[in-house]
């Protein structure tokens, strides 16, 4: 156990390992009566595996997950040693946590993502599971800590939230490899069904960044929410625009043979791929000008045929306005700039075609856009991520 500073428990705090369990349980607050908007852990608080006695001191709230049933935390993990009777520190962890008394259903949920996640692993490009247990009345699950969140709550801190198209394809090599190596590998591929801008996290450490996709049991929303106005919110829209909300661009936005289906039906590899083109443009522009399904069918198909992706995508959608006025329906017509490269607006378009047999695999896409997703400066990718809020957008588009 190098490069781990053990400690002994402390009697006055956490006594032996029978009555930690009884203070936890004390501590959750183990009653059936509880607010709508309870959530299981404080900060400073500790819920222990019973298993093995492992200890997670919950440091902060990052994220909740299920309309904020579930909470997220960064929480100091430290490991129950047999041999000595000690914990030993063994850093941050991310930690899935929800009361099983009170969302069931949201927990078998969370149980079934649990069973279809992967073991997570170091050199892996998907985040896995460390470990899933469970207390008398919580179900949690260990992650590896991200530290700086989801690619959208980044760009979130930005005010037109866009990434440049230089960053755009240092993330899209990256959800590529972990959907060709992780998910869509095997004899029987698996579906990531609900890819997105908010799956893909990054941590940061000294001379390094990491970037990973998150899968089934480890995919959360990586910012605070209130639990109240979330639950009020439209299924379809969102409370400070009058676009489709992005937090739900998995379902609108699906593939043709998956959107609108109440079951998995037509959902695999090739319905993740049109997925990868929507979270493209969500990257490029910001946020998609769409309020219903129809727009974005329209705006898609408009894509497929222009010569080149215009700077606005409102402006694709402005001549079904029947009080558009002369002026702007003609400046459609002018000589198109050139806002992306011919390589990303390829890769788009392809990953958005109609037909499934007709989209590339991760494979094919990673094969064939070599040059597209090589030669990029990931050091200025990390100083725009570290810097999201004070940093222009360093790109001329």
């Amino acid at each position: 156990m190098k490069n781990k500073t053990p400690f002994s428990y402390r009697k006055e705090e956490i006594g032996s390992c029978s009555k930690m369990n009884q203070k936890i349980k004390w501590e959750i607050g183990f009653t059936k009566k509880l607010p709508k908007d309870y959530h299981p852990g404080k900060f400073g608080r500790t819920i222990i595996d019973p298993s093995r006695n492992d200890t997670y001191l919950l440091k902060e709230e990052n994220g909740s997950y299920s309309n904020g049933c579930c909470r997220v935390y960064r929480a100091l993990y430290s490991e129950y040693m047999e041999d000595t009777a000690k914990l030993v520190d063994s850093g941050n962890v991310t930690l899935k946590v929800i009361n099983r008394k009170i969302h069931e259903s949201d927990c078998l949920e969370l149980q079934r993502r649990i069973d279809a996640s992967i073991e997570d692993r170091s050199y892996y490009t998907t985040i896995g599971i460390k470990k899933a247990f469970a207390t008398e009345d919580l179900s949690c699950v260990s992650l590896p800590y991200m530290s700086q969140g989801s690619l959208r709550h980044i760009l979130s801190t930005r005010q037109d939230k866009r990434l440049p198209e230089e960053f755009i394809a240092i993330v899209i090599k990256k959800v590529l490899a972990a959907l060709r190596d992780e998910v869509h590998n095997g004899l029987l591929p698996r579906a990531h069904k609900t890819l997105s801008a908010g799956d893909i996290f990054i941590h940061t450490t000294t001379g390094q960044m990491l970037i990973r996709l998150a899968y089934e049991a480890s995919v959360y929303d990586s910012e605070k929410i209130n639990v109240e106005e979330d639950s009020n919110e439209e299924e379809a829209g969102s409370s400070s625009s009058a676009f489709l909300a992005p937090k739900r661009i998995a379902k609108w936005g699906a593939a043709p043979e998956v959107f609108g289906r109440e079951n998995d039906e037509g959902v695999g590899p090739k319905s993740d791929i049109w997925l990868l083109g929507i979270m493209a443009l969500e990257l490029a522009y910001g946020e998609l000008p769409v309020s219903t399904r129809e727009d974005l069918d329209r705006l898609i198909k408009k894509l497929r045929k222009e010569r080149r992706f215009p700077r606005s995508l409102e402006n694709m959608l402005i001549v079904n306005n029947r009080e558009v006025t002369f002026k702007k329906a003609m400046n459609l017509f002018k000589r198109k700039e050139e806002v992306f490269s011919e390589m990303f607006e390829s890769t788009v378009r392809k990953c958005l075609a109609k037909k499934p047999k007709k989209r590339p695999t991760a494979a094919q896409l990673l094969d064939s856009y070599t040059t597209f997703f090589t030669q990029k400066d990931m050091e200025r990718f990390e100083r725009f991520v570290l810097n999201a809020e004070n940093n222009p957008v360093p790109t001329t588009n």
